[in-house]
């Protein structure tokens, strides 16, 4: 299969760093909204007062992530395995009023979950390096404002760090990834206007498409819900070339020593 080129970047360094947060700016593995996933499939109540009782796997969870959590939720009960599930618990598949009362459950699981949330080795130090060197980074996320707050309050040096962070719920329709406008509205605060002087961080498929959509580099990092081994997968699945990195203290370092602009260019060479 022949990839598409990658979106190049045109300055030695980027104007802008976008980086999603869970398994790229902290939370190695991606790993903390999974036991809010499953126990909401799990353990919610339904109509009949009796709990779900849904079992999603741990690889079913990851291949959404990165999403906004409601559309996570949606495309979880998009599964085979789940729908199977729901016809031989309910004789019917999944509904909307289904797809709303998991996702209140999540909300309300995820929340306390925000202490779990650990730094990534050598990010938040690299990170920092970028900063003083006059590079902005903004943090995306599906995750929404009041968790978002709550991780503040555990990893307070994202306070010093970050230019500000957008959710995927302070979008218009909460249209998260893989839409392009939490890139847009990153590069609205910085005053950035040219995608290709910004380069987006992440550590799922759709932190690429959102990349993509919006025709500005993307970087994948396997710190998070992607592991190295399945990175060229991953981008053989979406079709395109992108810079494959083993955390965002790797791409902080190809950004200082000016070699991120090169990398990027000999993936098309």
């Amino acid at each position: 299969m022949t990839l598409k080129p990658a979106f190049t970047l045109e300055k030695p360094k980027p104007d802008l760093l976008i980086v999603d947060a869970g398994g790229t700016l902290f939370d190695p593995g991606s790993v903390v909204p999974v036991y809010a996933f499953q126990g909401s499939f799990k353990y919610t109540l339904a109509q009949d007062g009796k709990p779900y009782g849904i079992d999603v796997s741990f690889q079913t969870v990851m291949k959404y992530m990165g999403m906004g959590k409601r559309e996570h939720v949606k495309s979880m009960l998009s599964e085979p395995l789940v729908i199977e599930q729901f016809q031989r618990r309910f004789g019917h598949t999944p509904t909307e009023s289904d797809s709303q009362s998991i996702y209140a459950s999540f909300i309300e699981q995820l929340y306390p979950l925000a202490p779990r949330n650990k730094e990534i080795p050598k990010v938040k130090e690299a990170c920092f390096r970028l900063k003083e060197a006059g590079i902005p980074i903004v943090m995306t996320t599906g995750y929404d404002r009041r968790m978002i707050n709550e991780i503040r309050k555990v990893l307070p040096w994202l306070d010093d760090l970050l230019l500000c962070s957008v959710a995927a719920t302070d979008i218009n329709r909460s249209r998260g990834r893989p839409a392009p406008f939490m890139i847009y509205r990153a590069m609205e605060e910085a005053l950035v206007e040219n995608p290709s002087y910004v380069v987006n961080v992440g550590d799922t498929e759709v932190d690429l498409l959102s990349a993509d959509n919006a025709h500005v580099p993307g970087v994948l990092v396997t710190s998070g819900s992607i592991r190295e081994a399945d990175a060229e997968r991953v981008n053989s699945k979406i079709g395109r070339k992108h810079l494959v990195a083993k955390d965002l203290a790797e791409v902080a370092g190809y950004v200082l020593d000016e070699t991120l602009v090169d990398r990027i260019r000999e993936l098309n060479d």
